[in-house]
């Protein structure tokens, strides 16, 4: 008897939540909702922009229309929209405009808000998804370190590598050349620690450290031509804070920038990139002849780690001969700036480089001030990007190929996680307002979740890993060894 008085209050619940509204009271304000969808602009491929309002009704009716009549709705305790009703609308307007209207039931009655817009992109996203790293906000243990991927049409996530199967192992970013997975790198630190990297449809395990070198390769991008990459050689320490305010403070004690020459196993050094400075996060050029990377005076660390204000350099790279250039360009003295310059990233197409800039230091990602910054590449004009920074850390950004869209990480929610925006870099050199990665649940899924999104790139096509082959090359201690170009 008690089931069945629940499945009828169940039912009368469920049915409430699916009547279409009748009668409702007009709100003249827009609905305050969760992720805050309102006035963003997407592209046509995205999955549905589900989402919560944050008010005290009992359940909500959203309804997506275009200026053509053709609608489709959502209902129940939050808008969770069809995925191929989602797509099938938003196909039909590329370019145009979709207004969400909201109605919420609260104690038994109907209140319509102003509906509010959403604009789709004349530019495709053009990738299949996206890969990323999610991590304890602590970073002590391992073992919950893992590398995913996400379908952008839709909400599917799946591994591509987890420490817990790789015997605890620390995994540090993948990357794949510029948005390829054909070809990808991916760092594992610790007892087994290597260099995986994947080509030509093998994974490849390197060690770390090249001949006769103190460091391991760490931060680093690919060639265009996918033969080369440059890598950072760097020992990274962790500083761990007792107070709330800040966690976690990773630094380089060492670091200086090689190429690796994929063909010839071999790292190509200058001994202009071997100083006594810190050189770290380099970044290929679009043509691949010139390597971006971010360099600072070695003040000595932790203890005066607040002196260093990393600037933006450059040095020229031959692909054909293998060799770096002969001079460093100095394009931003983060001294003279004082701001402290980290992750260049210049676009596909070599209109734009953005970076990120904070008080001191090379890891933006923990410090709330960090903010994201524009260089137009034909005239050198730098502007701060202030219609996607807020008021936490903004960093981790990386292009998609065509470079129309940029995905950044963002501390804006809470100060403590950092998750996932995109922005659309329009037709006059702006940035759209940045919108939250779609999930399915949002509430649920960034209310109750222990990790913070990391490293961030786009992908063009389904990853695919070989999670046994790499665990049992891991345990080998095999080695590719690198060597040094004469």
């Amino acid at each position: 008897m008690k089931k069945t008085i629940f499945y009828i209050f169940l039912t009368l619940i469920c049915y409430g939540c699916t009547q279409i509204p009748e009668n409702a009271t007009p709100v003249n304000k827009l609905p305050n909702i969760f992720p805050d969808y309102t006035d963003v602009t997407i592209p046509e491929e995205i999955a549905p922009l589900n989402f919560y309002v944050n008010d005290s009704s009992s359940c909500i009716y959203a309804e997506a229309s275009d200026e053509n009549g053709n609608k489709i709705s959502a209902s129940g305790k939050y808008a969770d929209f069809d995925v191929d009703d989602w797509h099938n609308l938003i196909s039909k307007n590329k370019g145009k405009k979709i207004k969400i209207k909201v109605t919420t039931k609260i104690n038994g009655k109907w209140h319509e808000y102003l509906p509010f817009e959403i604009h789709v992109s004349n530019y495709n996203i053009d990738e299949y998804g996206v890969t990323y790293r999610k991590i304890a906000p602590g970073y002590q243990t391992f073992s919950l370190i893992g590398i995913y991927q996400r379908n952008l049409s839709n909400f599917d996530e799946k591994p591509l590598l987890e420490s817990r199967a790789l015997g605890g192992q620390c995994l540090n970013c993948h990357t794949p050349n510029r948005t390829n997975p054909d070809q990808y790198y991916v760092h594992v630190r610790g007892k087994n620690g290597a260099t995986i990297i994947h080509t030509d449809g093998k994974d490849l395990i390197f060690n770390p450290k090249a001949e006769s070198q103190n460091a391991s390769l760490t931060y680093g991008s690919w060639h265009k031509d996918g033969k080369f990459c440059a890598f950072s050689q760097t020992k990274v320490y962790q500083c761990f804070y007792t107070g709330k305010d800040r966690l976690i403070e990773p630094y380089d004690e060492i670091s200086d920038i090689v190429v690796l020459d994929l063909t010839n196993n071999q790292i190509i050094t200058s001994p202009l990139l071997q100083t006594d400075s810190i050189e770290t996060t380099p970044f290929f050029s679009a043509d691949g002849k010139k390597i971006y990377f971010c360099s600072s005076y070695n003040y000595p660390v932790p203890a005066q780690y607040n002196k260093r204000k990393y600037s933006l350099c450059s040095i020229d790279f031959d692909a054909e001969n293998g060799k770096l250039g002969n001079k460093v360009d100095t394009i931003i003295n983060g001294i003279k700036w004082d701001k402290s310059i980290c992750l260049p990233r210049p676009s596909y197409d070599g209109n734009y480089l953005v970076f990120s800039a904070c008080d001191y230091g090379t890891n933006p990602v923990n410090r709330s001030e960090a903010d994201l910054y524009i260089m137009d590449l034909k005239t050198d004009s730098v502007r701060k990007t202030n219609e996607i920074n807020s008021e936490d850390s903004d960093a981790f950004h990386n292009w998609n190929s065509n470079s129309k869209w940029m995905l950044f990480c963002s501390k804006r929610l809470d100060g403590q996680y950092a998750y996932i925006y995109f922005t659309c870099l329009d037709d006059s050199g702006k940035f759209t307002k940045p919108f939250l990665l779609p999930q399915k649940a949002p509430q649920k899924m960034y209310g109750e979740t222990l990790y913070s999104y990391n490293a961030p790139d786009f992908t063009a096509k389904n990853t695919e890993t070989n999670y046994r082959n790499i665990y049992n090359n891991l345990l080998s201690e095999k080695r590719i060894n690198i060597g040094l170009k004469k």
